[in-house]
């Protein structure tokens, strides 16, 4: 299955992306001496935010749009999973996401 986007529409889908960041993070300003850190309010917030960034993940991961997609989505989903393992282990964002670029590099082109 193919989506395919109209220049418009990807830049509508990041404005409205910018708009939600902002919306959030303006209700953190004006709210930030009345919520507990630990609270429920928090933790939903966090889920929320946490959920649209793995939902945008794995759409760019299994429906790709440009050089992306010409590769296979096995590759692309086992480097996640390596990055995602690297990670767990090595505590480093930084390094996860070189294991997890390599990883994909070497699987593209050997395998």
């Amino acid at each position: 299955m193919r989506i395919d986007y109209t220049n418009f529409e990807s830049w509508l889908a990041v404005l409205l992306a910018c708009i939600a960041t902002g919306v959030w993070r303006l209700v953190g300003v004006i709210f930030y001496n009345r919520i507990k850190e630990d609270g429920l309010l928090i933790k939903w917030i966090n889920g929320v935010a946490y959920s649209m960034v793995a939902a945008v993940m794995m759409m760019i991961l299994v429906y790709p749009s440009g050089v992306l997609s010409t590769t296979m989505v096995e590759d692309r989903l086992v480097a996640l999973a390596i990055g995602i393992i690297a990670m767990i282990f090595l505590k480093k964002l930084l390094y996860s996401i070189l294991i997890s670029m390599v990883s994909f590099a070497l699987l593209v082109n050997y395998f």
